[in-house]
């Protein structure tokens, strides 16, 4: 029947387009597919069932490889099986899968502020603190009036500096003077950095106690770092302040937590 030019051409279209159709269903099958098996994984997850959500996620990435939920969801389940401050081989394993695979996420969603703020605090837990900074710097960039990444350097520069210098200053009073200068131009300018932060937060939030405590115990570290007594007392008696300042803060604060609960009761 189909012996002449005009009638191959005819042919050849109609084969074409039901291959076309055929190809469109079944991409349009994988992704109903997919979003089965991602409610799946959500099931799973809500159900504490990390296991079982980890493979339904990754089903149903493999039918859609465009389904940024199923990536988020997948680095969220992840994440919640990191238990922080366990120096284990596979916990770092846990940690380092989840970080992996919200920078997948980001790479669909470059500005998706839950995967910025897990590798964060990912990194910070695990002691990656450069990273870990340089997210919260991110989401800096996109939330600059969001004190929590601004809290969360102030804390990673003061951990750092008390890493080396002791809690009361005993490693490094214990320094021999040449040493301590070196120390002094290593840690000074983390210190800097995080009373930067810490106030920058305050000035976004007068409310926030852990900021304010923080910034007490970097006020410490200046004083710690003074070389005369006159700035030594003057750091010292900032940081008394701000640490009786945050203890009353932190009581009226849950007063009024307390007296929310109470009206809803």
């Amino acid at each position: 029947m189909f012996v002449n030019k005009s009638g191959k051409s005819v042919f050849g279209i109609i084969l074409v387009l039901f291959l076309l159709v055929g190809l469109t269903s079944c991409s349009f099958i994988d992704k109903l597919k997919a979003r089965n098996f991602l409610n799946k994984g959500v099931k799973a997850y809500k159900d504490k069932d990390f296991e079982s959500a980890v493979n339904d996620f990754k089903k149903a990435i493999e039918l859609d490889p465009n389904l940024v939920r199923a990536y988020e969801y997948l680095a969220i389940t992840y994440a919640s099986e990191f238990v922080p401050n366990l120096p284990t081989e596979r916990n770092l394993k846990k940690a380092k899968m989840a970080i992996e695979t919200f920078k997948k996420v980001l790479e669909f969603q470059p500005n998706n502020i839950t995967a910025i703020q897990y590798l964060a605090n990912l990194n910070q837990a695990i002691g990656d603190y450069d990273s870990a900074k340089k997210w919260y710097r991110k989401r800096l960039e996109i939330q600059p009036d969001n004190p929590e990444p601004l809290y969360g350097i102030g804390v990673i520069d003061w951990k750092l500096v008390n890493d080396e210098t002791g809690n009361n200053g005993e490693l490094y009073n214990s320094l021999s003077p040449e040493d301590k200068a070196q120390k002094k131009a290593k840690l000074e300018p983390l210190v800097d950095e995080a009373v930067e932060a810490l106030k920058k937060a305050l000035e976004i939030n007068p409310d926030y106690a852990d900021a304010m405590s923080y910034l007490n115990l970097c006020y410490r570290k200046k004083a710690l770092f003074a070389e005369d007594e006159e700035t030594k007392k003057k750091y010292t008696q900032e940081a008394d302040r701000l640490a009786i300042k945050s203890i009353e803060l932190k009581k009226k604060l849950q007063r009024e937590k307390e007296e929310k609960r109470n009206k809803i009761f």
